[in-house]
C-alpha cells in the first residue's frame, strides 16, 4: 500500500483558557499545583486518513475545530496527543494577508509574503510577473498596500499562495473574500493545482464550493468526526446539523419606530412570522401555512390605507409581493386585486396568511410599505406614512434538499398522453 499524504492517528487537542493576559497565568506559574484555567478541547479522537492525489472538502460549524485541524496538519500548531504524519510539501492559506505590512508596496508585499510561505527569493522573483498578473493589479504594484481594499489584498495574497506547485494544498476560507468573477478564477487555479495530482484539503462553509472542488468530505461536530464520506451526502448531513442550532434573532420593537421613512402617520410596532398553529418561528418549511402578523400604531382613523409587503431574497432578488402594488397582487383565489383596510386609531394588527408557502429554500428577508392609497404615486418616500425594508428575517429549510438557488416552486401536473403533439391548422 502507498504511504498517505497525512495520516492521523488518535489526534487530540486542547487548549487553556485563562481568564486574563497576564495574572492568572502568573499564577498558573508561581503556584503550578493549582489550576486558574479552564480546558477547551478543540479536537477529539481524529482519526484520518488522506491518500496523495485526494482532494477532500472540510465542513462543520464555528467552533467544530477545522481551522485547528488544518494549523496542526500545517505544522503550524502542535497536538496535545496523538501523532500527525504529512509526506510530501505543503502549502498552506489559512488567512489572505497575512504577512503584509501596510507601508510596503505591493511588489516588496509579494516578497515578504512569499518568504513567509517558503519560497526563496529567486523563486518569488522568477514568478512574480505572474502574480502581479494573475492578481490584475498591475495598475497599483507599486502602492503601499494601506491605498489597497480588502478585496485587492485578498486578490494580492491568494495570487501569492496560488503561485506556487505543491504536493498538499490546504486552503482556509480563502475564498471567502471577493467578488464572484475572482472567486471563480480563484477555484479555477485550485482545480488547476488538483489536477497535476496534489492533495488538498479545502475548509469552506460554502456548500457550492466545497460540491464543485471535492468528492470526498468530512464533517466536524464538537472537536469530533461526525461523518466521513461522498461529498453530497455529507454536505446534506451539514446542512441539518446547522439546522438544530439555527436561530434568527426577532427584531427590537425599537428599530421599529425607528430607522424608517415616510410620515409616521402610522407605524410598525411589532412583527411576527406565525406557523400553523399561531407560535412565533424564523424557520418554515416549503408548503407550510404561515402567516405574517403585523401590529401597526396609528394616530388618527384613516381610509383608503394600502399596504405593500415585499419578500425578498438574501442576494436582493424580489421573490413575491403581498397587499397592494400597480396591477394588482394575487389572492388566495388566484385573483389580481388591490387590498386596502380601513384603520382605527390606536393600535391594530393586520395579518397576512399564505395557506401554501411555496418559497424553495434559502434566507429571505421582508419590507414593508404603508400609504394613502388615492395619493400614492409610488415614488417617493414622502408620500407613505412608513416604509422600512427590512421588518423581519426567516429562512425556508428542507433537508436534503438539493434546489438551494432556486426562488419558489410553481406547482405542476405531469400527465402521459398517447399519441403526437396535434398541430394547428
Amino acid at each position: 500500500m502507498n504511504r498517505p499524504a497525512i495520516e492521523i492517528e488518535n489526534l487530540s487537542k486542547t487548549f487553556r483558557l485563562y481568564p486574563d493576559l497576564v495574572r492568572s497565568r502568573l499564577k498558573q506559574y508561581l503556584f503550578f499545583w493549582n489550576t486558574y484555567y479552564r480546558e477547551k478541547v478543540a479536537l477529539d479522537g481524529i482519526n484520518l486518513r488522506i491518500d496523495k492525489g485526494e482532494v477532500v472538502g472540510v465542513l462543520g460549524p464555528n467552533g467544530a475545530g477545522k481551522s485547528t485541524l488544518l494549523k496542526i496538519i500545517a505544522g503550524i500548531s502542535y497536538p496535545t496527543s496523538g501523532r500527525v504524519s504529512v509526506d510530501g510539501r505543503v502549502v498552506a492559506v489559512l488567512s489572505l494577508g497575512l504577512g503584509f505590512h501596510p507601508r510596503l508596496s505591493g511588489l516588496e508585499n509579494i516578497e515578504l509574503a512569499g518568504m513567509m510561505l517558503g519560497m526563496t527569493r529567486e523563486e518569488i522573483r522568477r514568478k512574480r510577473d505572474w502574480i502581479v498578473e494573475f492578481s490584475e493589479l498591475k495598475e497599483y504594484i507599486t502602492q503601499p498596500m494601506s491605498a489597497y481594499s480588502s478585496g485587492m489584498r485578498a486578490r494580492l495574497s491568494f495570487a501569492v499562495a496560488a503561485c506556487q506547485e505543491p504536493e498538499i494544498l490546504i486552503i482556509d476560507e480563502a475564498l471567502a473574500t471577493g467578488d464572484i468573477r475572482f472567486v471563480q478564477k480563484c477555484i479555477g487555479r485550485i482545480l488547476e493545482i488538483t489536477r497535476s495530482g496534489a492533495t488538498a484539503l479545502f475548509v469552506s462553509h460554502s456548500i457550492w464550493s466545497i460540491k464543485r472542488l471535492t468528492r470526498r468530505c468530512i464533517l466536524l461536530a464538537n472537536g469530533k468526526i461526525a461523518d466521513d464520506g461522498e461529498t453530497a451526502v455529507v454536505a446534506d448531513r451539514y446542512y441539518e446539523l446547522m439546522l438544530q442550532h439555527e436561530v434568527f434573532e426577532p427584531d427590537g420593537a425599537a428599530s421599529y419606530a425607528s430607522e424608517f421613512v415616510g410620515t409616521g402617520e402610522v407605524r410598525l410596532q411589532r412583527a411576527e412570522l406565525l406557523d400553523a398553529s399561531g407560535r412565533s418561528t424564523r424557520i418554515v418549511a416549503p408548503g407550510d401555512t404561515v402567516a405574517l402578523a403585523l401590529e401597526l400604531v396609528s394616530r388618527q382613523n384613516l381610509d383608503h390605507v394600502g399596504m405593500m409587503v415585499k419578500c425578498w431574497r438574501n442576494d436582493g432578488i424580489n421573490v413575491m409581493t403581498m397587499g397592494y402594488m400597480a396591477g394588482g397582487v394575487l389572492s388566495e383565489n388566484y385573483e389580481f386585486r388591490n387590498t386596502t383596510l380601513r384603520l382605527p386609531a390606536g393600535t391594530s394588527t393586520v395579518r397576512f396568511k399564505l395557506p401554501k408557502l411555496l418559497l424553495a429554500p434559502g434566507d429571505y428577508y421582508m419590507s414593508l410599505s404603508i400609504f394613502d392609497e388615492p395619493t400614492f404615486s409610488g415614488s417617493t418616500s414622502a408620500e407613505q406614512y412608513y416604509f422600512k425594508q427590512h421588518v423581519i428575517e426567516f429562512g425556508v429549510r428542507m433537508l436534503g434538499n438539493p434546489n438551494r438557488g432556486l426562488v419558489y416552486y410553481q406547482p405542476a401536473a405531469v400527465a402521459l398522453e398517447g399519441g403526437k403533439l396535434p398541430r394547428n391548422t
